[in-house]
C-alpha cells in the first residue's frame, strides 16, 4: 500500500478514490450541500422566486450575524467540554443596557451613542460570562446546571432593569448609522460578525489558545497534569463566551431600535444546534468552524424560508427541536465511529 492509498476494511483504495471518500463522508460537506439545495428548494416555492431576491439575501446576511456570533460562542465552550445555555438571556440583557445607554447618550451625537452602548452591551456580556465561569469553577457547579440557573436569574434581571417591557425610543440614527448599514452590499452587523468567526477559526488553528481549549475538552485531567490551569482558561472561555453575547446583543439592539425581551428564547439551543450539526462534539475534544458556519447559515434558511413560503413561526420551533435531535444523533454516531476505529487500530 502507497503512502496515497487508504486502508478501509483491510482494502487499499487509490489516491482519487480515497479523496472522494473523504469528501462524501465529510460533515462540513454535506451540510453546506443541504445549505445549496435548500436554498433551490425555497426558491423555486416561493412567490416570485423573492427568496433569492437582493432584500431577502441581506436579510439572511443580517440574521445569520447574532447566530454566528453565538454559535463561536458555544463552539468554544463545547470544544472545551462545558454549555453555556444563559447565551440567549445574556443578548437580551446586554441589549438592554445598550438600549439604556444610546438613550441616555443620545444629545451627544450618534459616535458616543454607538461607542458608549457597544462597551456597555460587551461590558454585560463578559459580567455575566465570569460569574458563569465562577461558579463552574469555583463552585464547582456543573455548566449545564450553572447556566439554566443565570438564563433564569438573567432574565430576570433583564426585566427589572427595563422595567417589565421592551425598551423604546431608541435613536433611529443608530440603526441607520450601523444596524441596517451595508458595506460592499454586505450588511455591516454580518461583517463583524465574520470578521470574528476568521479570527476564531485562526486562534482555534494555528493558537495555543486552540490548543489548550481542546485539550481541556479531549482529557480535562490530562490537561491539568500537562501544566494547565483550566481553572482560570474555563473561566476565559465563559467570559468570551459572554463578550461575543454581548456584542450579539448590541448588534441586536441596532437592527430593531427596540429589545426583544421576550425573544431570543431558543437562541442557545440554536447555537448549539448550529455547532453539533456543523461538526463539534458535544462530548468535547473537536470543534469545526468552517462546519459551524455552514450549521447557522442552514438554521437562518431555514427559519427564513419558511416564513417567505407562508409557514407559520410556531414550526419553526419543531425544525429546530427536530434538527436538534438529529444534531446530537450525529454526534453519538460520530463517537461510536470514532471508539471503533481506535480500539481497532
Amino acid at each position: 500500500m502507497t503512502a496515497d492509498t487508504i486502508g478501509a476494511g483491510g482494502l487499499a483504495l487509490p489516491a482519487s478514490e480515497s479523496r472522494l471518500h473523504k469528501i462524501l463522508t465529510n460533515n462540513t460537506f454535506w451540510i453546506f450541500a443541504i445549505d445549496v439545495l435548500l436554498i433551490i428548494l425555497f426558491t423555486s416555492i416561493s412567490i416570485n422566486h423573492t427568496f433569492i431576491s437582493g432584500t431577502n439575501l441581506q436579510n439572511l446576511m443580517s440574521d445569520s450575524g447574532e447566530g454566528l456570533l453565538l454559535g463561536i460562542a458555544i463552539a468554544f465552550l463545547l470544544g472545551s467540554g462545558e454549555f453555556d445555555i444563559s447565551l440567549g438571556a445574556n443578548l437580551i440583557l446586554s441589549s438592554v443596557v445598550a438600549g439604556l445607554i444610546a438613550i441616555a447618550l443620545a444629545p451627544f451625537g450618534i459616535g458616543i451613542v454607538i461607542i458608549g452602548s457597544l462597551v456597555g452591551a460587551i461590558i454585560t456580556g463578559l459580567i455575566v460570562g465570569l460569574v458563569n465561569g465562577l461558579i463552574v469553577t469555583r463552585l464547582n457547579v456543573n455548566s449545564l446546571i450553572a447556566t439554566l440557573a443565570m438564563l433564569g436569574i438573567v432574565t430576570g434581571v433583564a426585566y427589572i432593569v427595563s422595567g417589565g417591557t421592551d425598551v423604546t425610543g431608541v435613536p433611529v440614527a443608530l440603526q441607520d448609522d450601523f444596524g441596517i448599514k451595508t458595506v460592499l452590499g454586505i450588511p455591516l452587523p454580518f461583517v463583524i460578525a465574520i470578521l470574528a468567526w476568521a479570527i476564531a477559526f485562526v486562534a482555534l488553528r494555528f493558537s495555543r489558545f486552540g490548543l489548550h481549549l481542546l485539550a481541556m475538552g479531549s482529557s480535562r485531567p490530562a490537561a491539568e497534569r500537562a501544566g494547565l490551569n483550566t481553572n482560570r482558561k474555563l473561566v476565559t472561555l465563559f467570559m468570551i463566551a459572554g463578550g461575543l453575547a454581548g456584542i450579539a446583543g448590541f448588534i441586536d439592539i441596532t437592527r430593531f431600535a427596540a429589545t426583544n425581551i421576550a425573544g431570543h428564547t431558543q437562541d442557545s439551543l440554536s447555537a448549539i444546534t448550529a455547532a453539533v450539526i456543523g461538526g463539534t462534539l458535544l462530548a468535547g475534544g473537536i470543534v469545526s468552524m468552517v462546519g459551524l458556519l455552514g450549521g447557522v447559515i442552514l438554521a437562518v434558511i431555514l427559519a427564513n424560508g419558511l416564513v417567505v413560503i407562508g409557514v407559520s413561526s410556531y414550526y419553526q420551533l419543531i425544525v429546530v427541536g427536530v434538527i436538534l435531535v438529529i444534531a446530537v444523533s450525529v454526534d453519538q454516531l460520530r463517537k461510536s465511529d470514532s471508539k471503533v476505529r481506535l480500539f481497532s487500530k
